[in-house]
């Protein structure tokens, strides 16, 4: 097997990454992307030329890491202070130039919630890997 190596992409791989990212099946691309001000993308090549290219999108995604609601709270009391704490974090990542957020959860209800205050529910597999 030949060894491949990587460099961040260049300019002149644009329209190539362009052509290969619309092309390439179940990649569940986002055209968004291409307008974020961190967008960034590194590719893989050998001798004949480029082989892959993967874009990123660096501190876009601001992650919402879980709900922490009082026990004896009210159902109302929870959606509103659920609606009201999601509208400060769109203010602490419009802080950053964050254009995302994210959250994680499996509670019907919350969810329920959640994609009445603006989030779309995401139905396809999420992977991370921690450094």
């Amino acid at each position: 097997m030949r060894q491949l190596k990587m460099r961040v992409a260049r300019p002149e791989d644009a329209a190539e990454i362009a052509d290969w990212i619309v092309n390439t099946k179940d990649n569940l691309f986002d055209p968004a992307i291409l307008g974020y001000p961190t967008f960034r993308a590194i590719s893989s090549y050998n001798g004949d030329g480029n082989v892959a290219h993967l874009p990123s999108q660096q501190g876009i995604v601001l992650v919402l890491e879980s709900l922490a609601v009082k026990p004896e709270a009210t159902s109302m009391d929870t959606g509103q202070a659920f609606r009201d704490l999601v509208k400060g974090m769109q203010l602490l990542a419009s802080s950053f130039g964050i254009k995302e957020l994210m959250f994680i959860c499996k509670d019907e209800g919350v969810l329920k919630v959640a994609e009445g205050h603006g989030f779309t529910r995401i139905e396809f597999p999420v992977v991370r890997m921690r450094l």
